[in-house]
């Protein structure tokens, strides 16, 4: 099977229909994989899919394929990423500065900033008086 674009979000089945009303297939993606074009993966009942989009990309939460009662959406996998607290904007900018110098890929929170573990990275923070803690958990940039 061939995807080949993004049939809508599961967000909005809250509103028209309710998720409830449906069995959800999901294929697992990792944060990097959001980004790509072209995908070959497996679901997480065993079914094998090709992702082929002509533009844009994915994101948690889209439905790429329904069916009548069936939905295959996409969801991230939990990997191991850096947690970093930050408590003012100087320490979000010391924070940022240093995931950004690495050229690593960054999401930025209300109180924290997140990135893929590097054990590097997590020194350095460390020297700058950031407290970096290693979670796995999703992680969407």
């Amino acid at each position: 099977m061939i995807i080949r674009s993004i049939a809508g979000k599961l967000a909005d089945l809250d509103h028209q229909h309710g998720v409830q009303e449906f069995t959800i297939e999901r294929v697992v993606l990792s944060w990097d994989e959001l980004h790509k074009r072209l995908i070959r993966t497996t679901t997480d009942v065993g079914r094998d899919i090709g992702i082929q989009l002509d533009s844009g990309h994915l994101h948690p939460g889209d439905i790429l394929l329904r069916e009548e009662h069936h939905l295959i959406v996409v969801d991230v996998k939990e990997e191991s990423v850096l947690v970093i607290p930050v408590s003012n904007m100087n320490e979000m900018g010391l924070a940022a500065h240093a995931v950004g110098n690495m050229h690593a890929p960054i999401q930025i929170q209300q109180e924290c900033v997140i990135t893929p573990f590097n054990s590097v990275l997590q020194d350095q923070l460390r020297k700058l008086g950031l407290v970096p803690v290693k979670e796995d958990k999703a992680f969407v940039p």
